[in-house]
Formats: C-alpha cells, sequence, structure tokens
C-alpha cells in the first residue's frame, strides 16, 4: 500500500491470517502504519483515503476488494483510534439500537452490561467522557463478534476497570470462537487476553514478545513557589456537578500526575483549571498564562503543513527545525496535520505548546498514541522543562506515569485526594 506523496509504501508484502478464536496484537512505533493497516482491512482506505492498493483480502474465502465500508460493517466490527468520529447519533439508546440492527443483540446486550454502558442509555453523546465515548463505541464493535472485531487502540481512555471488563469481554468472545485484531500501544494492559503478539515495522508484520510496561526516574529536584492555586472550587458538565471542595497547589518545577475513574470530572477539572470554563464555584489563581494540550489532539491544530504549525507558535526557521527533530517529526514537515497518525498528531500538538513557554502546562492523556520510546521520549522533556522552572499537571489512566511525578492525586467520589505512596 502506498499513500500518495509518499516515496515508500506504508505496508510492502504484509501477510497476515487470523484464524477463529485468535486475539492478536499489533504493536510498533508511532507512523508506522497500524492505523492504515486496519483502514484497508475495514474498507477506510482507499474509499476515504486515498491510496493505491495491491494484494488479497479474503473473509471466509470471499474476496472484500471492491467492497466498500459500509456493506463490511455487515461482516465485521471497526472501534477506530477516535471513538467520537463514528459515534453520529444523539444518545447512547440510539447508538445501542442502530449496532443492535446491524449485529446480534444478545451479544451487544452483555458488552454493554459488562462495560458499564447500560447506566448512560439516556446520555447525550455530547455529554460522555471521552472513557465513557470509548466505551460506547467499543460496545458497538464488539457486537459484531463472532465475526472479525478490529480495535484500534482500545485502552486510550479506558480506566482500569474499563481494562479489566475489555479483557474480560475478550476472552468470552474468542471462546465462541471470534478473532480480534488489536492495536495497542499499551499492550501489557490487555494480558492476558492477546494470545499473540505481532509487530509492525518497515511495512511488514514479525511476531514479537508480549510488551512491557515502561518504568521512569522519578523527579530529582524540588519544586519552587505556587503557580496555579485552586481553593473551595466545584465544577460541572451541562449543570452536573462532578468535583467539589477542590484545594489544590501546582508549583513551579512540580510534575503531578491526576487520575480517576471515566467520567469523575478530570478533563472538565483541566478546562476549568487552565481558564476555558468557569467553575461552578470556589477561586482560581494563576500567575501567568498556562497552556492545555486536549485528549484529541486534532482539535489543536490548524496549519496547513507540520512546520506551519511549529511556525505557527512564533518560531525562527532554525528553532523549528530543532523542535521537530526533538519531537521526531523532521521527516513530516511538509505533510498536512491530519494525515498524520494520532501518536504523531499528540507530538505535534506538544511540541507546538511548549514552544510558547508556559509557566504550567495542563497535559490531558498524553499517552495515547505514543509507543514506549515516544511517551520515554515525551516524559525526558518533561522532566527537563519541570527542572528549569515549568510545571505539569499531567492526567491519565496509565499508573506508570505516576513513577515521573512528584505526587500522584485521584478524583473519587466527587473530591479530589491525594494518592500515597
Amino acid at each position: 500500500m502506498r499513500l500518495p506523496g509518499e516515496a515508500r509504501p506504508v505496508l510492502e508484502g504484509l501477510d497476515l491470517r487470523l484464524e477463529p478464536g485468535t486475539v492478536a496484537g499489533v504493536c510498533g512505533r508511532s507512523g508506522a502504519g497500524k492505523t492504515t493497516l486496519l483502514g484497508a482491512l475495514s474498507g477506510l482506505v482507499p474509499w476515504l483515503r486515498t491510496a493505491e492498493l495491491r494484494g488479497e483480502l479474503r473473509l471466509d474465502g470471499e474476496s472484500l476488494v471492491g467492497i466498500d465500508p459500509g456493506q463490511r460493517a455487515h461482516l465485521l466490527g471497526t472501534c477506530l483510534d477516535r471513538p467520537d468520529a463514528q459515534l453520529f447519533l444523539p444518545t447512547v439508546a440510539h447508538e445501542l439500537a442502530a449496532a443492535s440492527r446491524l449485529h446480534d443483540g444478545d451479544t451487544l446486550q452483555r458488552a454493554a452490561e459488562v462495560l458499564g454502558v447500560e447506566r448512560l442509555a439516556a446520555s447525550r453523546i455530547t455529554e460522555l467522557s471521552s472513557g465513557q465515548r470509548q466505551r460506547v463505541a467499543l460496545v458497538a464493535a464488539l457486537a459484531a463478534s463472532p465475526r472479525p472485531v478490529l480495535l484500534d487502540e482500545p485502552t486510550a481512555h479506558l480506566d482500569a476497570g474499563g481494562v479489566a471488563a475489555l479483557v474480560q469481554l475478550l476472552a468470552e468472545a474468542a471462546r465462541r470462537g471470534a478473532s480480534f485484531l488489536i492495536n495497542e500501544q499499551a499492550g501489557w494492559r490487555l494480558d492476558p487476553s492477546a494470545g499473540r503478539w505481532l509487530r509492525l515495522a518497515g511495512g511488514v508484520l514479525a511476531p514479537c514478545g508480549r510488551p512491557l510496561p515502561p518504568s521512569f526516574a522519578a523527579p530529582s529536584w524540588h519544586p519552587g513557589g505556587p503557580v496555579l492555586s485552586a481553593s473551595g472550587l466545584a465544577v460541572a458538565r451541562n449543570g452536573v456537578p462532578l468535583v467539589s471542595g477542590v484545594e489544590l497547589e501546582l508549583r513551579a518545577g512540580e510534575v503531578v500526575l491526576l487520575s480517576g475513574p471515566n467520567g469523575a470530572g478530570k478533563s472538565t477539572l483541566a478546562r476549568v483549571l487552565a481558564g476555558f470554563q468557569r467553575p461552578a464555584a470556589g477561586t482560581l489563581r494563576r500567575e501567568g498564562r498556562g497552556a492545555l494540550m486536549l485528549p484529541s489532539a486534532e482539535l489543536q491544530l490548524f496549519g496547513g503543513t507540520v512546520a506551519e504549525e511549529v511556525t505557527a507558535s512564533g518560531s525562527a526557521a532554525a528553532e523549528t527545525a530543532r523542535v521537530l527533530r526533538r519531537h521526531r517529526l523532521e521527516h513530516l514537515a511538509a505533510r498536512a496535520p491530519w494525515t498524520l497518525s494520532r501518536g504523531e498528531r499528540q507530538r505535534l500538538v506538544h511540541a507546538a505548546l511548549d514552544l510558547r513557554r508556559p509557566p504550567f502546562m495542563i497535559v490531558d492523556e498524553p499517552a495515547q498514541g505514543l509507543d514506549p520510546e515516544d511517551l520515554g521520549a515525551f516524559v525526558e522533556l518533561v522532566h527537563r522543562r519541570a527542572a528549569k522552572g515549568r510545571a505539569y499537571l499531567v492526567i491519565s489512566h496509565r499508573p506508570e506515569l505516576a513513577g515521573a511525578a512528584h505526587r500522584h492525586l485521584r478524583i473519587a467520589d466527587r473530591r479530589l485526594e491525594e494518592v500515597a505512596g
């Protein structure tokens, strides 16, 4: 497979056979072509994204070549790396009803029960958190089993309970003969459901060992004075109280991890702290203007090319080149941001915000799309900036990031609490 304007194929001579009852995981560097592979299998490539595609693709011995994504939706399930991009109806109940008309209702009901989506039935899609939307999209995709199901970064926004529920559903479906192909950068979160792992590199797939979680060094410096303070803070979403009585002090050079269940209000709190949403109660004090990195990177990309996105932050040509190298984006300088992989978009947004040199940065789910090496590079950059005085509030479900922080905060039962140890 070759994309327009690309000198080398994204996928070349790739062979893959997925047997019934198989859960196969795919890992690889950010930008290796994992999402493109699933796009080709689901029909999104080349129907929605132009590409030169050659080779055979068969399901139960029947060719899928020439069958568009709408027709393939009856033959397999797909959950994209952006769950909100495949949720079109007003409420969760509408989405579940549409999925039940396409696939088996009993399978859907079981998935909705285990993933906790039933209690969200009356909620509007626009009112859900990123993790809740991911749960809804997963239920719709899993309803296709025992047909093949394609999952792209299914744990990106899931809390620990959501991951455990997904692992349970994968195991149950595999026992019924379902097969799954899963792109996942944090593969260790899906153990033991994935029976085998494949690494995509140089356009081909090869067997590899089970992914292991990375470990990070703790900060070696001491924070300074406060740059962000909250007292008696309360936040709400669409009039529904989420967190109250927040007492928070973020100090210069401090790295703090914030976690909590899906729907607890982490992203809403982030928008309030950054000044993009009014608090329901309480007071805020900021020393300078901070930066907020949203969980959906594409919402913060406006340039025509990767290089333009960086220069829009006011960098000179020499500095732009250094920034692109630092974030492993130099080979993508002429590409349009919307053509990048998820991890590449994450790196680009962080690079652009970093250039603004804010006194504090709130980063919401930075690990999504990042392979372990890129996540390590992100942590190293955070530590370098923090050692020079910038404060970071990192929002993530990835517990390994707690080792890279001075403190770990968690939202539980509508309160903000400090996690010991």
